[in-house]
Parts: C-alpha cells; structure tokens; sequence
C-alpha cells in the first residue's frame, strides 16, 4: 500500500493491531517526549525520550497492539530477582525495567515499557568499521560481560534463545490517496549514536544484553525452534528438531560463536546466503565430523576446506596485523581456543555451563580483569 523507505519499518503494519503511530515531540503518558527513534522490530518501535518527572533520557518500547507481553514478563521477572548484583554482576547486565504504560487508539491499546538508553549494537559499531576490529583490550571486556549476563540469565531458569552480534521523510501510498489516521504522515529513520568499533575505548566497553523476545523457561516449557541467526544457530536446533527440546546449552554454543565475532573480524562460521545445511558443513570443517547419530556419510567435495587454526588467522590474526594492531599472543590464544572450543561441542551434554566459562582460564586471566577495569573506571 505504501511506497517503501529504507531503514524504515514496514510501513503496512501502522493498522488496527500494529504500530503505535508516535511521533517526534509526541508525549506519551503525560511525562515522556518523544525526541527520536532508536529503533523497530517485527512487533515493536523503540523511541528515545525525555523523562520529564525525573529529568532523564530513557528508551521507550512501543509495541504493537497485538503483541505478547512475553519479554516484558521476562524482564520483569529478572529484574525483581533477589540476587544481589555486587555478587553477581551480570544482573547489571539485563535492561531493567523502568516503567511501563499504555497508549491507546488510532491502532489499539499499546503496551510501553521504559528502559535505560543503549548507544549501539555490537553489530552496528562492527559494521561502522572498515576494519571491523575492536582494541583486544576492548574485545576481551564485552566478551566477558555477555556471559555473565548469560550466566545471570542461566541461574534464573531463563535461555536467552537468540544471542548474537539490532531523517525525517514523508510517506506516500502508491495510489496517492489520503493517508488514513493509523499511519504517522512521516517516517523517521532511527537515529545512532554509536561509534566505529576501533574508536570505542575500554570505559565505553559497557554492555546490554538485549532482545528477549525468544526467552523461554525450559523448566516450564519445551521448545524446539530457534530463530538464531544461522551462523550463530546450536546445530541440534537443526539436527535434532522437533525431536529433542532446546535449552541452556544452545545459548552457549551461540555465546562461543558471538564471542568469536567480537574478537575477530568476520564471523567463525560464514553465512551470507546460506542453508542450515551449508552451516553444518561449515561447522564440520572448522570442528569435525559430527556425532554418528546425526553424520549420514554425507561428503564435503566441492568445497574448500578451511581449518579451525586457519579460520582464526584469517578471521582473527592476520586483519589484526594488517592493521597494526596487537595479535594474540600464544599463550592467550590457546586459552581462548580451549574455551571456545569447549563451548561449540557438537552433543549438547558436553559444553560447559555459564559458570563454567566463567572459570575458564581466558576469562580468568584476560577478559574478566578487563572487566573489572570497566567497572572501577
């Protein structure tokens, strides 16, 4: 029905049922101005606003009338933990719940909720690199602090489900015909506030987990579909579907492959325009043959064969020194290896908990310290 903008929202969705129509300067619930948007997803719209109670800039979530109020129980819940965040750090971690709040027609009853403000994606300040690299001792800090937050999440009953690396012009209906009250009359393209990735500095290097809108508790509930992006997809989500239900080891495995990609230039596993099937190959080539309980003989002819250790110089080691950016040294390098490795075991059973990666030597000796001069700085 409308002419389609780039980076915009999927325009259709301003209806009975979808997008809140807001718009700059709009206030909602009588205390929150609207000053520009963050972001969208499928079933939400995430506006950066001016708290006029407490005199603070806030992140308000917009989501549509037809949505779940899934992750705000998630939220909810992990933020009334008891756990105290001075013994475990990752509660921090987790966006807390700031209040929330209804706006109503044209499209319905919205549920808001209010958070604090994130500047960007791990994936955003990537991709504003040419160079795709962070400092190492910048690397080390983030990888540290989303398994805490993983950590945190796990010792609450709680899979993640999804980790990994989320203008002003007017809208015009192909017909030309009048727009109807459920659609703003301008989109707005969400603004950044984030840097290149080599220009972040250690003090910046402070992170939320985000995004739990594919949260389960596998205590409650058995779940068998995972909307991971591939390359960092658990291989029994593809492997076992329908057959063995997900749960805290999935969340590793896509924690060992986000890891990977903050440390590294490209990701562990390439994906552009791949199958399920094209990501198992690739994990058989970078970690060998698959168990014999899903291995059907099938050959990797045709493809080119690139080894763990040659993935991590081509990924990792060789951008760093043409860069002229610190490598890892042997001794850290083998610790990530043994860690990582770990993490992405075929067989479920046999990855280590978040606790686990925790009290691996890496993040014992490199990431956590960087973490702990994040938190004093």
């Amino acid at each position: 029905m409308y002419i389609p903008i780039e980076d915009v929202e999927m325009l259709e969705r301003y209806r009975p049922g979808g997008y809140h129509p807001a718009r700059i300067g709009d206030h909602l619930h009588n205390r929150y101005e609207v000053i520009q948007k963050l972001g969208y997803g499928s079933y939400s719209t995430i506006w950066l606003a001016s708290d006029k109670t407490l005199d603070r800039v806030v992140a308000v979530k917009s989501c549509t009338a037809d949505a779940n109020p899934h992750e705000l129980n998630v939220l909810t819940r992990l933020s009334t933990s008891r756990q105290n965040p001075a013994v475990d750090p990752g509660k921090d971690l987790i966006p807390s719940i700031l209040g929330t709040f209804t706006v109503n027609p044209p499209n319905g009853s919205h549920l808001c909720y209010v958070s604090t403000p994130a500047k960007m994606s791990i994936a955003d300040t990537k991709d504003a690199s040419y160079h795709r690299l962070f400092t190492l001792e910048v690397a080390r800090s983030p990888s540290a602090r989303l398994a805490l937050a993983v950590c945190y999440l796990h010792s609450n009953g709680f899979v993640h489900g999804d980790i990994h690396d989320g203008n002003l012009m007017p809208i015009t209906r192909f017909d030309s015909k009048e727009l109807p009250p459920c659609i703003p009359s301008h989109a707005i393209i969400p603004v950044w506030l984030g840097k290149p990735s080599g220009d972040v500095t250690l003090p910046e290097a402070r992170i939320l987990l985000s995004d739990f809108g594919e949260t389960f508790y596998p205590l409650d509930e058995n779940k068998f579909e995972s909307h991971t992006p591939l390359i960092s997809r658990a291989p029994e989500a593809h492997l076992e579907a329908g057959v063995t239900p997900l749960s805290f080891p999935s969340d590793i495995w896509s924690l060992a492959c986000t890891i990977w990609d903050i440390v590294g230039q490209s990701p562990l596993f390439e994906g552009f325009l791949a199958s399920a099937d094209d990501i198992i190959c690739e994990h058989v080539e970078a970690l060998g043959i698959l168990p014999r309980e899903w291995w059907d003989g099938t050959t990797l002819n045709g493809r080119s064969y690139r080894s763990w250790e040659g993935r991590f110089e081509d990924c990792v080691q060789q951008p760093r020194r043409a860069e002229r950016m610190p490598n890892f040294e042997p001794a850290e390098r083998d610790a990530l290896f043994a860690m990582v490795r770990s993490m992405l075991s075929f067989k479920p059973e046999s990855r280590p908990s978040a606790e686990d990666v925790l009290a691996s030597e890496w993040m014992v000796k490199w990431a956590l310290p960087e973490c702990e001069k994040v938190w004093k700085s």
